[in-house]
This record gives C-alpha cells, structure tokens and sequence, in this order.
C-alpha cells in the first residue's frame, strides 16, 4: 500500500520546517476531532472531561497497540 509518491515526498522535502510542523498538528487535531466525535456518537450524554479521559484511553490503546504489531514498525516509501 502507498500512500505518499515521490514526488510527494520531494514536495513536502521543500517545506519549511515550521510548515511540516504546522502540517502535523493539522492532521493531529482532525484525527483527535473525528476520534471526538465517533466517542460522542457512542456516548451522547458524555461530559468534557469524560470525553477528554476517553480520547486519552484510545490514543494509549494505539499507542499500545502500534508497538506490539510488528506491521506498524515499517515505514511504506513509494
């Protein structure tokens, strides 16, 4: 599976480094958005802090669940 082409990768090579950094905290709040909102759909009565504890515990479990699958150890370069 490929995700990213080379020149994909030429292209985001020219970034500046506050531009990859800006990129990444970009895709980080959209994955923890959509991670909010399949929690929400769940849970409708959630509170905050409950919802917060939550996405703590699902970012863990994959965190977890990354180092002991040998599969996430690669990375797929095109």
């Amino acid at each position: 599976m490929c995700f990213v082409d080379n020149k994909d990768w030429e292209r985001l090579g020219r970034l500046r480094p506050e531009q990859k950094v800006n990129m990444a905290i970009g895709m980080s709040d959209f994955v923890l958005s959509v991670c909010a909102e399949g929690i929400k759909a769940q849970h409708p009565d959630i509170t905050e802090k409950e919802l917060i504890e939550k996405l703590r515990e699902r970012i863990e479990w994959a965190k977890r669940w990354r180092k002991s699958d040998p599969k996430f150890k690669r990375v797929v370069l095109c």
